[in-house]
């Protein structure tokens, strides 16, 4: 039998407005949860930390503007304390490594179903921390080499290449949407390439799509 601890305010946090929905009538017919407010973006989600008191946080990763490990970020710095649970459905090794090294509490996986989230809150609770076994494994794999997976945070400069690499903008395009020279525009990135430690524009791609920043 799942248990949680009782009267517990629980803030979640994900743009997904029939998830939201799901998930907080699944959450609020427990026992143990006094109440669960929503938000469905980082300044929402500041809005509320501000003005309520929260015991625990259930963050997904994509949302607009701001994404979840930004948010993160930014609930450490304003709440160093509170816990933090990431629910997801991207399972990007450097995405996971980059919200370990955040101080991340929890992760639970979306297509774990409900069961998962509640055995995150509960363990999170109960011992301050909650990775399932495949967190274990990556955090098993890292242990060497910790500091040279490479970052998922993005400046809004390098955001606006990376979209625009999406997009299939030509380099004068690209230079035009920057207004900068061509070739300053190329090396943007060139060292947007660089930073994410990938080969070529579709290994880049691949990494924005696997890490939730496309």
């Amino acid at each position: 039998m799942h248990t949680v601890a009782s009267h517990l305010r629980i803030l979640l946090v994900d743009d997904d407005v029939l998830l939201r929905e799901g998930l907080r009538s699944l959450l609020i017919s427990e026992s143990g949860i006094a109440d669960v407010l929503e938000a469905r973006d980082a300044s929402g989600c500041l809005g509320i930390l501000k003005t309520k008191k929260i015991d625990l946080v259930l963050l997904d990763i994509r949302l607009p503007g701001t994404n979840g490990l930004e948010l993160l970020y930014e609930i450490r710095s304003l709440h160093p304390d509170l816990p933090v649970v990431v629910v997801t459905g991207l399972e990007g090794t450097e995405l996971l490594v980059n919200l370990l090294k955040a101080g991340v509490n929890g992760i639970a996986f979306k297509l774990d179903g409900f069961k998962a989230v509640l055995e995150a809150i509960n363990q999170v609770r109960s011992h301050g921390q909650y990775f399932p076994e495949r967190i274990l494994t990556v955090i098993k794999i890292f242990s060497h080499r910790w500091d040279h997976v490479p970052k998922v945070l993005l400046t809004y400069q390098e955001k606006e290449v990376l979209r625009a690499i999406h997009d299939g903008l030509t380099p004068k395009e690209l230079a035009a949407l920057l207004k900068l020279p061509e070739n300053t525009a190329e090396t943007y990135r060139g060292r947007l390439l660089k930073k994410v430690k990938v080969p070529n524009t579709a290994a880049l791609l691949a990494f924005a799509y696997r890490n939730g920043l496309l």
